[in-house]
């Protein structure tokens, strides 16, 4: 605490200021920065399976179809 004191004593309290919440900015850029980058490898990690479900049932309908066309053909 004391040496903030000094700080302010030599530097001026705006100087001080501006010091402490550029460092501030910095700590919640960084945090952010940290937070996307967990969303983006989540996201990624949720647009994969649901694209191995969509190719998953693509495969499931095209089976049906062809099934029903046999049976169509065997009418």
């Amino acid at each position: 605490m004391n040496e903030i004191s000094q700080l302010i004593m030599s530097l001026g309290f705006p100087i001080v200021c501006c010091i402490f919440l550029g460092w501030y900015v910095k700590i919640q850029t960084d945090n952010y920065r940290n937070d996307v980058a967990t969303m983006q490898k989540e996201h990624k990690e949720e647009i994969s399976k649901v694209t191995e479900a969509l190719n998953n049932n693509t495969l499931a309908l095209q089976k049906l179809v062809d099934k029903l066309e046999g049976e169509k053909e065997g009418d």
